[in-house]
């Protein structure tokens, strides 16, 4: 009976090991799926365009890519993407096309006080889908390059 006692508490030592490890893991998969939904949820934008994030949840910027017409509005949020966030310095939209880099600068729609929530930026270079480049936004004085990414590139 010693030796089938000895056995019997080394499998309940596993299996209380592997309870633990399945526990630890549906613990820290919470964690991740939390985080993940929150990332989706920041995808789908009020404008109908994609949510990016502005440097570490600082703020946000709304893309909505208009292909045909060549044009992009840029509508900026705040750190919960929900209050529109004013800035005074219009952002400047670095695109990389096949006929070489270019620089837009975009202007503000609505400015109040010489600040924007929304701006707009019309190119032929705009046209390009998907868009490759990055947008670079000031907020507080501080310079911040957002990847540019629009629906059909942009990976969940």
């Amino acid at each position: 009976m010693c030796g089938a006692s000895r056995t019997e508490r080394k499998r309940m030592d596993r299996i209380r090991g592997l309870v633990l490890v399945f526990v630890s893991m549906l613990a820290f998969g919470a964690l991740a799926a939390d985080k993940h939904d929150h990332k989706h949820d920041e995808h789908e934008g009020s404008h109908g365009g994609v949510v990016l994030e502005i440097g570490d949840h600082v703020a946000h910027v709304e893309v909505v890519h208009d292909q045909k017409a060549g044009k992009i509005t840029l509508y900026l949020t705040d750190k919960d993407a929900k209050s529109a966030l004013a800035i005074k310095d219009a952002p400047k939209i670095n695109v990389k096309a096949e006929k070489g880099n270019k620089q837009i600068e975009a202007k503000a729609i609505d400015a109040k006080d010489g600040a924007a929530s929304q701006f707009e930026a019309t190119d032929d270079v705009l046209k390009a889908d998907p868009l490759k480049g990055r947008i670079a936004i000031t907020i507080n004085e501080k310079k911040y390059n957002v990847e540019l990414k629009d629906a059909h590139d942009h990976k969940h």
